[in-house]
């Protein structure tokens, strides 16, 4: 066997797509007969046949009742698709191939004619749908675009479903999260109320029990803040409102908010500025990536640590850059970091909250501004950089 093409055929990417468009699950199957029949039917063909890329699963739909034997033999021919060089597929209709195959003489009803890729999103072949008949045929291209035409709504169709299992299971995230990070902020807040109760007489210590019901408050907000606001965004109800703002000026407001946090893990943020610089942005949305992006860096950095931040230009781009010497990313942190409620290596070094929600929704609001934001790291202990880049607005003399 050619080892290339077994690599293809069995490799964890390719195992990974199967399981993730579920053609093992009963509904998918039922997606796969009806598709079956709708081909045979309206191609007036004996058989029609869906084998997928892992040779191990496979639907027929035939005029006449099959015996289980004739179905496996006919699974079995398939296998030798697999052994020949990858130009197999234009092969599909020489019956030469065929008739020279020891299996033949046990299939000779049925002729392979014509067949049409079952592609994921990324153009990879989960499968084939074929054609079979009893009698020498021919494509012709209005056969071939039904059949074409089918492989391609089955396709969307078990896309569709993919989509909405993801949007089930990231709606029951959302709701343990909210579930999850509420808990604790309510349950401080309650034990609080009871403790006031008790020193209600003792006026000084009300206004430190004030300051953790604001701070426990605060976390609640913030957690339902970005729950809202991912959810705002995935549905398009966020639009934004953008006019040439002084970039430098923004980034100044952001580090400002974020001043007090950083004081209390003893932290130093530096902000060092290149020449003025301009960009076409929301200002609100805008103070929310930096406000990620500069909180990200002190909830992540070690207590006492050094936060780098610096603005410049770069042709016809306006560059921020923050870098904290924490944990750092490991390769497989690289790769999810900008993902929803991904769980990464490094924690929060004063025991802050995260929503896992933060950098994706900064990543969108960015790429809304036309810019991007990437992520750089060496690796473990070796600190992380962000780096957000949007297109420059030249402003008029």
């Amino acid at each position: 066997m050619n080892r290339l093409i077994q690599n293809h055929w069995f490799d964890n990417v390719l195992s990974k797509l199967l399981k993730e468009y579920g053609f093992h699950s009963e509904k998918t199957i039922q997606s796969l007969d009806r598709c079956c029949s709708l081909a045979r039917v309206s191609n007036r063909c004996a058989a029609s046949m869906i084998i997928m890329a892992d040779f191990q699963t496979y639907r027929i739909s035939s005029d006449q009742p099959l015996h289980p034997d004739a179905v496996q033999q006919l699974f079995d021919l398939s296998h030798i698709l697999k052994e020949m060089e990858p130009e197999f597929g234009s092969r599909f209709h020489k019956e030469n191939f065929f008739s020279a195959s020891a299996l033949w003489h046990q299939i000779r009803d049925f002729k392979f004619y014509s067949w049409a890729e079952l592609k994921a999103e990324d153009g990879t072949a989960l499968g084939w749908l074929c054609l079979l008949d009893r009698s020498e045929r021919k494509n012709n291209k209005i056969e071939l675009l039904s059949i074409q035409t089918l492989a391609e709504m089955l396709m969307e169709e078990l896309h569709l479903r993919k989509e909405l299992i993801k949007s089930e299971r990231i709606q029951n995230e959302i709701i343990q999260l909210a579930a999850h990070d509420l808990k604790n902020p309510l349950a401080g807040i309650i034990g609080i109320s009871d403790h006031i109760l008790y020193q209600k007489e003792n006026t000084a210590e009300l206004g430190q029990i004030a300051d953790l019901i604001k701070d426990s408050s605060k976390r609640m907000l913030h957690i339902l803040d970005d729950i809202l606001k991912s959810g705002f965004l995935e549905s398009g109800k966020i639009k934004l409102k953008v006019s040439p703002s002084n970039f430098n000026e923004i980034v100044l407001q952001a580090i400002r908010s974020n001043k007090a946090s950083a004081e209390r893990k003893s932290q130093i943020l530096k902000i060092e500025q290149g020449e003025e610089a301009f960009a076409l942005v929301d200002r609100q949305r805008m103070l929310e990536i930096l406000d990620n992006l500069i909180s990200n860096a002190v909830k992540y950095a070690p207590k006492g640590a050094e936060i780098e931040a610096s603005t410049r230009l770069e042709k016809d781009q306006v560059l921020f850059s923050i870098y904290n010497p924490g944990v750092g990313l490991s390769e497989e942190d690289m790769g999810r970091i900008f993902q929803k409620f991904s769980k990464l290596s490094a924690k929060p070094t004063g025991g802050e909250s995260s929503t896992g929600l933060g950098l994706s929704i900064a990543r969108t609001l960015t790429e809304m501004h036309g810019g991007e934001i990437r992520a750089e790291s060496m690796g473990m202990d070796k600190g992380v950089r962000f780096i957000l880049s949007l297109p420059r607005a030249v402003m008029a003399a």
